[in-house]
């Protein structure tokens, strides 16, 4: 069994029992055949990139789970076609070994020491003052030439 993720995007008219509802038969679709569901994450009300059957608002759903090819290839993938409140779908293989199913976590950031006042640095870290004295007793060595 693999890993896949999919999200769609329900319509927004749909009422909450109606949401729900849809959310549910996708849940007891995959595991009655087989699969495993591993998250399930309710997005919500978002606005559509662009208007899809003159909606501009949709309800979107992700749901992550492990279940044989087969099922998404035969299955799930027509269910969502003949769903007439689903506006879009995508299904998309993890990788389990890059991708971990736990949620990233922001990382630490250090903080660093109070810059000297009085003297920028550029992108390096080089005060900018002594940059600037580099390149004028270079331009003195060249006049000297």
């Amino acid at each position: 069994m693999r890993t896949y993720e999919t999200i769609f995007i329900l319509k927004s008219t749909l009422t909450t029992e109606e949401q729900e509802k849809h959310i549910e038969f996708y849940k007891e679709n995959i595991t009655s055949h087989g699969g495993e569901i591993v998250k399930v994450d309710v997005w919500g009300k978002q606005n559509l990139a662009y208007p899809i059957e003159k909606q501009t608002e949709g309800f979107y759903v992700l749901i992550q789970f492990k279940a044989e090819s087969s099922y998404i290839n035969n299955e799930l993938e027509k269910r969502y076609q003949f769903n007439e409140d689903v506006l879009r779908y995508v299904i998309v293989m993890l990788d389990e070994k890059k991708f971990k199913l736990n949620p990233r976590k922001e990382p630490v950031r250090k903080e660093r020491p109070a810059d000297k006042a009085g003297k920028a640095k550029n992108e390096n870290g080089e005060e900018v003052e002594d940059i600037q004295e580099e390149n004028i007793s270079m331009e003195e060595a060249q006049t000297q030439e």
